[in-house]
C-alpha cells in the first residue's frame, strides 16, 4: 500500500482516531518511514559490502536467510498490523498496543529508521538506536528512528516481552524484524526488551 493512503490508529485522553501520514507525522513530529534508509550514499555501500561478504561467507544463520526470505514482501512494502499508538503518561509518552489478538510468530513489522555512524557522545542518551550487527557481529553503525521511523520505535521496554526482534537478511541488507514470542490479546502492550547495553547508561525501570 502506498504511504499516502495509510492510516494509523491513535488514542489519546480517551479518545481514538484515524490519522492520514501528514497528520501522524504533524502531530507525533515524526517522520513515518516503512524501509531503512541511509544517511550518505558512503555508508550505504558500506554496509552492503559488508553484508555481501557475510553471506559469501555464509556467516548468516539459516533462520536469518529463511525468514529474510519468508518475510521479503513485508520488509519492502509499507506494511503495517492492526495496532494502536496509545498515550500512557508524561514519562513514557505513547506505546504500542494491539489492536486485534495476534498469535505467536505474528510479524509485526521492521525497525526503520536512518542507517548512519554511532556517535557515542551523542547517542548514549539516544533511546532510539538500535545497535546494527551483520550476522552477529558489531559494526559502526545504528539505526537511528528518532526523528524518522516505522511504527515498531512506539514499542517501549519489558524485562516480559511479547515481541522478539531478529536480525534477517534480504535485499542485499540486514533488516531487524519484530515477531510475537506469544499469543498476544487485543488491548495488550506490545513490548520487547532493549537489553543489558542499553540500560548501561541509563536508570533501570522500577516496572515492566
Amino acid at each position: 500500500m502506498p504511504e499516502n493512503q495509510i492510516f494509523f490508529n491513535l488514542e489519546k485522553d480517551q479518545i481514538r482516531s484515524s490519522l492520514s501520514k501528514e497528520e501522524f507525522e504533524e502531530l507525533l513530529e515524526v517522520k513515518f518511514i516503512s524501509k531503512l534508509e541511509f544517511q550518505t550514499e558512503v555508508i550505504e555501500k558500506k554496509v552492503k559490502k559488508l553484508c555481501k561478504k557475510a553471506y559469501q561467507n555464509e556467516e548468516f544463520s539459516n533462520e536469518a536467510l529463511w525468514l529474510g526470505e519468508f518475510y521479503a514482501s513485508e520488509i519492502v512494502s509499507s506494511f503495517i498490523p492492526n495496532v494502536l499508538i496509545k498515550w500512557i503518561n508524561p514519562i513514557v509518552e505513547y506505546g504500542l498496543f494491539a489492536n486485534e489478538d495476534f498469535a505467536k510468530n505474528s510479524f509485526m513489522g521492521v525497525y526503520s529508521g536512518e542507517i548512519r555512524k554511532y556517535n557515542n557522545r551523542l547517542d548514549d542518551k539516544n533511546a532510539y538506536c538500535f545497535e546494527y550487527s551483520i550476522a552477529g557481529s558489531k559494526t559502526p553503525f545504528t539505526i537511528d528512528a528518532r526523528e524518522k521511523g516505522s511504527l515498531i520505535r512506539f514499542v517501549n521496554h519489558s524485562s516480559t516481552p511479547n515481541l522478539s526482534p531478529i536480525a534477517v537478511y534480504s535485499q542485499e541488507i540486514v533488516h531487524i524484524i519484530f515477531r510475537t514470542n506469544k499469543n498476544v490479546t487485543k488491548g495488550e502492550e506490545l513490548t520487547y526488551d532493549y537489553g543489558p547495553n542499553y540500560w548501561a547508561r541509563r536508570e533501570t525501570p522500577l516496572s515492566k
